[in-house]
């Protein structure tokens, strides 16, 4: 497996960039909470269907948490907490919560440090292969079995 790109043009005529070409990840499909869990039930000792029951209580368990001010870490995962952007106030005394103006979940994956180069490394992208979905097209269309999404 390796995650795809998908190859495009910067086509914005005011950009020192303009013309050039970069590479778009690719998501051939989004994977359920189902099948997750039969996935995850292969991979542990623990069934689907209690695998089911934690996945449905992660999500609001995790809001209750973080409106309450509080970060969350899975492990393996990472951290998610709230972020705030906030308009400026001219005084400490006049800022309140009305000067909020909107919150958003921030996400720090897990990360590990590299021993010869000191680099940090995302977990989950550690190792990941890349490839052009070209590839996967052609492959797709010599033997039926994949999608094209892309």
């Amino acid at each position: 497996m390796a995650q795809y790109f998908k190859k495009y043009q910067n086509n914005v005529r005011d950009s020192k960039m303009f013309g050039k070409w970069y590479g778009r990840a690719v998501t051939l499909r989004t994977v359920e909470v189902e099948e997750l869990a039969a996935q995850m039930q292969d991979n542990c000792t623990v069934k689907r269907a209690d695998i089911l029951a934690v996945l449905s209580e992660l999500g609001p368990t995790m809001k209750q948490l973080m409106q309450n001010s509080l970060a969350v870490r899975i492990p393996y995962l990472g951290v998610f907490k709230i972020l705030m952007a906030t308009k400026p106030a001219e005084e400490k005394e006049k800022f309140d919560a009305t000067y909020v103006k909107n919150l958003k979940v921030n996400f720090r994956p897990e990360a590990h440090k590299l021993e010869q180069s000191g680099k940090r490394v995302k977990d989950l992208v550690a190792g990941c292969k890349v490839t052009d979905i070209e590839n996967y097209i052609k492959t797709a269309n010599n033997d039926g079995n994949g999608e094209n999404n892309g």
